[in-house]
């Protein structure tokens, strides 16, 4: 199947599934053998054209965050192997050894050290590395806290907001326009919306709760073709074309971790930054056992999917809007 079939397919599907009312709406990047294509189906809010939302909720935070790592240690400014102690001078004694590579794969079980009374997200960083202690057992998401902290390291080293760090080392040179980890100024986000058991929409006030400039763990914000770029840019980068990361970096990124519980999903393998199972999981058999990304959902809302494969040159990235289960994205990325 050709690339402009596939896409042709993915579109009559998110069409099928608002008429029926299964879905309110869709964004979807697809790019494979040289083509790209972006599809928006539907609505993101009552009222908002999916292709006019800039996403929310997007788990941007893992990717972009992983990749602004990279950067920086191929500045020199960090190592994935460098200590906490080398960054924050108090830390608790039980923090002092983890590495940005713990942060960045989760293998490091922080408690969900939110101190929102922290006047910047470097004073956040810093609170949860003098009193934090890590849980024991295995790895288990956390992107909050440990988001918080890398975004802390990545300001401390630039000595620079990380806003100003993601827009001039990554969205820049990529040219995407809808991408942040914290509120921009002047540029307001697409409702976000709930679906209660009538099917009716209603959007509701998210921002205050979520995202704001001491938690970009909170997962981000960014469209679908955004994303998308994003991943296919990190998949030229595996082969040693990408304009961001150095193919050594690329490949540290996205190198097989240990086994990470992520809530309800179950244990997961994760790279430094990417998730490594999703063939295993919600993509099914047609994507390669290479394949790194991410999927999230949040119940009766969305359900997000990065999906990048090497061995087909691959991108897919999706949002659906109040899905009514998650089985609907195993049809989509069946004709991917």
């Amino acid at each position: 199947m050709s690339a402009s079939e596939a896409a042709a397919r993915i579109r009559r599907i998110l069409e099928q599934l608002v008429e029926r009312r299964i879905l309110l709406g869709g964004q979807v990047f697809h790019r494979y053998r040289g083509e790209t294509h972006r599809i928006a189906v539907g609505q993101a809010a009552p009222g908002v054209d999916a292709d006019e939302a800039a996403g929310r909720l997007y788990c941007a935070n893992k990717p972009v965050l992983a990749v602004t790592a990279g950067l920086a240690a191929q500045d020199g400014l960090l190592s994935f192997q460098d200590p906490l102690a080398r960054f924050f001078d108090d830390c608790a004694p039980a923090m002092a050894a983890v590495t940005v590579a713990d942060l960045l794969g989760h293998t490091v079980r922080l408690p969900p050290s939110l101190h929102r009374d922290s006047p910047s997200l470097d004073e956040r960083g810093r609170r949860i590395v003098a009193s934090a202690t890590p849980r024991s057992g295995p790895a288990h998401y956390n992107a909050q806290s440990t988001s918080a902290v890398l975004g802390a390291i990545v300001e401390r080293v630039h000595a620079r907001s990380l806003a100003d760090v993601v827009e001039e080392r990554v969205a820049r040179p990529l040219g995407l326009h809808d991408l942040a980890l914290v509120p921009r100024p002047g540029r307001p986000y697409g409702a976000l919306h709930r679906r209660d058991g009538h099917m009716r929409f209603v959007p509701i006030d998210d921002e205050t709760r979520g995202l704001d400039e001491l938690n970009p763990g909170q997962a981000g914000v960014s469209t679908a073709a955004d994303a998308g770029l994003l991943y296919a840019d990190v998949l030229e980068s595996l082969g040693g074309r990408g304009t961001l990361l150095s193919q050594a970096t690329a490949r540290r990124l996205v190198a097989v971790g240990p086994p990470v519980q992520l809530y309800d999903l179950g244990e997961r393998s994760w790279g430094l930054g990417f998730q490594r199972d999703l063939p295993q999981g919600i993509l099914g058999a047609g994507w390669g056992p290479g394949t790194f990304g991410h999927l999230g959902t949040a119940p009766r809302r969305i359900v997000v999917v990065h999906a990048a494969d090497p061995e087909a040159g691959r991108v897919l990235t999706l949002r659906l809007f109040s899905p009514v289960d998650d089985r609907w994205v195993r049809q989509l990325t069946a004709v991917a």
